[in-house]
């Protein structure tokens, strides 16, 4: 559902002028920020004048759309002018007229939320714009709208002077506030130098831990490596002598001397072993053993 609030009808170049503040007026009684409201009015302003300019003249009809949480503010510019004849090319911002209309119809659609445009030879051209009320802002009712409408019937149509001041004021905000954004862009610029040079340096510990990892590693491989070595000899050693002892090369054993021997034999057999696994984990952990997969087949009875 559409609710109308004001009409403005542009038939001399002052009446631009006029849409231009109705416009802002409008946004600002619904509650739209400083910045929203400069960006419909000057959306409302570029396209009036392009009406004014090429069609010479036509109106500027303002609604209030939707009756759910979502409101809009629609703004249709119509005019009965000869049309745009090349409006595909305007639309994907290739075509710009000697007046800049091409331009400013660009403009105007980014500065609002939704921007339809229909014209034909001939029969002129409507331009519908949108922009969605603010969340904060309360439902607009019949009510409110009778009030709104009251409000600007009261309030008189600045002179040209006063609009100029009005945009050489929203001019001086803007450049205040782009002056306040490029300080925060470049204290952020100044921010990331020093995380960038605090991520180097991390980074930089990082590599002389990973190289130290690395030597204490390399170390590790070596002492299991050189202890597996050291230990298979004596234990070679000692399996070799119970041997001995155990098959009576040298004479016979009390059966009590050959449980001794055997639980000795036992366990050397059994630190051969491991020293035999520490072995093969240093050999894996340096690369040097090659696995290789084989397939058996499993008979079953």
């Amino acid at each position: 559902m559409r609710w109308p609030v004001l009409t403005v009808t542009i038939k001399y170049e002052h009446d631009v002028v006029v849409a231009r503040q109705r416009a802002r007026q409008i946004a600002g009684l619904l509650e739209f920020d400083a910045q929203d409201q400069s960006r419909i009015a000057t959306a409302v302003s570029e396209i009036a004048r392009n009406a004014f300019n090429y069609a010479e003249g036509g109106r500027v009809e303002f609604q209030v759309e939707g009756e759910a949480t979502q409101q809009s503010l629609l703004i249709e510019v119509k005019d009965r002018g000869p049309g745009i004849a090349e409006l595909e090319s305007v639309l994907q911002g290739q075509y710009q007229s000697a007046t800049g209309m091409g331009l400013g119809i660009m403009g105007a659609r980014r500065l609002m939320d939704a921007c339809e445009i229909s014209s034909s030879r001939g029969s002129g051209t409507s331009v519908l714009m949108k922009k969605n009320l603010p969340k904060r802002a309360p439902k607009v009712t019949a009510e409110r709208l009778r009030a709104l409408a009251s409000q600007l019937a009261s309030e008189r149509p600045q002179s040209v002077l006063e609009e100029m001041q009005q945009q050489n004021g929203e001019l001086l905000r803007l450049l205040d506030e782009l002056r306040r954004r490029q300080d925060d862009l470049e204290r952020l610029n100044y921010e990331l130098e020093d995380t960038n040079l605090g991520v180097i340096a991390l980074y930089s510990e990082l590599d002389d831990k990973a190289s130290a990892l690395r030597r204490a590693d390399e170390m590790k491989s070596r002492f299991l490596s050189n202890m597996s070595h050291e230990f298979r000899t004596p234990l070679n050693s000692i399996m070799a002598l119970t041997q001995l002892l155990i098959s009576r090369s040298d004479g016979d054993l009390t059966e009590e001397q050959e449980k001794q021997v055997s639980f000795i034999r036992k366990g050397a057999a059994a630190l051969l072993e491991m020293v035999g696994d520490l072995l093969d984990l240093a050999k894996i952990e340096a690369g040097k053993v090659e696995v290789h997969l084989s397939l058996r087949r499993i008979l079953h009875p």
